[in-house]
């Protein structure tokens, strides 16, 4: 007498997997999505604090930090007007370094080193801003590759207020960096001293500017302040410097007007135009140090002015997250910095902004170019509609 065999046969092996697959994928969204909104409120809160820190900065300073500026030297000695003999790193026995490989440098870094006080970074501010602390040194475990050569480890230190969740572009060693700030329109290096530039105004006006009329507050809300000239430019030619630009200048509102950005492509928090060590290092006058001829765009965002006649449109790399498929795999160099110096994000369809009330908004990437230039202008007085942000 032969009984039943008991168990599951192979059809309800398939129909039990079958289920569990469904089940899974019914779940899944569920326990991602909160994480992703999760990543997301994380970043807004990063880039909220910027936008306060900017103002309590401007409420001490009585004016905007530029997108490159000068935190002071080292080895040099301003009232002697000499080299100082012999350099010593105070903090070498801290980070297991050297004050052998040490030279004189120009401490030149960007708007995020201006705001470290207000971002809980006290002691990184102070190794930019007490002369006797270098933010370079050659020694072996200084800051290298993507984050610029020599630069000094306690200068250059990842910084969770700086870093967004979702960015997956940290190709960083120290100084991971996802934010930009608005530095303004589009103005190319060649003319920076002599030249003049047409500006494509989003309203449909044009106008031609020169390299220090670009930074005023028509236009943007960071300038340069470093006094320096070009490598081109004659021993008595400087890049000029921007007129202050306050809060009171925002004659569009604070509202309307975008401090700071997400960016996939920003250079380290630190690092201004590519700069290394030996671009900092002067030997007998700190004038020796050229101008970082291409700092408005590595820790900032430009927009590209339009000629809107004729149903002309921007460039798609222009845009908020242009051209999508190649945003998180590109890497800023000197060629594409002008291109990539926009906004771009890892979240999907826009970027977190930051605006000059310290209020938070979520950019879409299809918006219209003409009103995301005018959220960039301070005082372009162009009508901002609320429908369209």
């Amino acid at each position: 007498m032969t009984g039943n065999r008991s168990g599951l046969t192979l059809l309800d092996v398939v129909v039990v997997l079958f289920c569990i697959g469904i089940v899974m994928a019914l779940l899944i969204p569920a326990v991602s999505t909160p994480r992703i909104y999760a990543r997301m409120n994380q970043c807004r809160t990063k880039i909220k604090n910027l936008s306060l820190a900017a103002i309590q900065y401007e409420n001490t300073k009585g004016e905007m930090p530029g997108w490159v500026m000068e935190f002071g030297h080292f080895g040099w000695g301003p009232e002697t007007e000499t080299v100082l003999s012999p350099l010593r790193d105070p903090t070498a026995e801290w980070h297991e370094g050297s004050s052998q490989n040490l030279a004189p440098h120009r401490k030149i870094g960007t708007w995020a080193v201006a705001l470290l006080p207000w971002l809980d970074a006290q002691p990184t501010y102070e190794h930019w801003t007490e002369d006797r602390y270098p933010i370079l040194t050659r020694a072996e475990g200084s800051t290298t590759g993507f984050s610029g050569q020599g630069f000094h480890p306690l200068a250059a230190p990842n910084l969770a207020i700086m870093q967004c969740p979702t960015d997956p572009t940290q190709s960083e060693d120290d100084g991971r960096n996802s934010y930009v700030a608005n530095a303004g329109v589009f103005f190319p290096p060649r003319d920076m001293i002599a030249g003049q530039h047409a500006i494509f105004h989003p309203g449909g006006t044009t106008k031609t500017v020169t390299f220090a009329e670009s930074m005023s507050n028509e236009f943007g809300v960071v300038g340069n302040q470093v006094s320096a000239r070009l490598e081109s430019s004659a021993e008595d030619e400087h890049v000029p410097i921007a007129k202050p630009i306050r809060l009171d200048d925002f004659r569009d509102g604070a509202g309307n007007t975008v401090m700071f950005s997400e960016s996939l492509h920003a250079l380290s928090w630190h690092r201004s135009g590519f700069v290394n060590d030996e671009d900092l290092i002067f030997e007998n006058h700190p004038d020796e140090v050229l101008y970082p001829t291409l700092s408005r765009f590595t820790n900032a965002m430009v927009w590209h002015g339009v000629d809107w006649s004729n149903d002309k449109q921007p460039r798609d790399i222009h845009r908020i997250n242009g051209e999508r498929a190649l945003t998180e795999t590109m890497q800023m160099s000197r060629t594409n910095a002008a291109d990539l110096a926009r906004p771009s994000s890892a979240h999907a369809e826009g970027v977190n902004v930051s605006m000059a009330d310290g209020g938070t908004r979520f950019i879409s990437e299809t918006i219209d170019m003409r009103v995301w230039q005018a959220l960039m202008t301070p005082r372009g007085r162009e009508p901002i509609p609320d429908d369209e942000i």
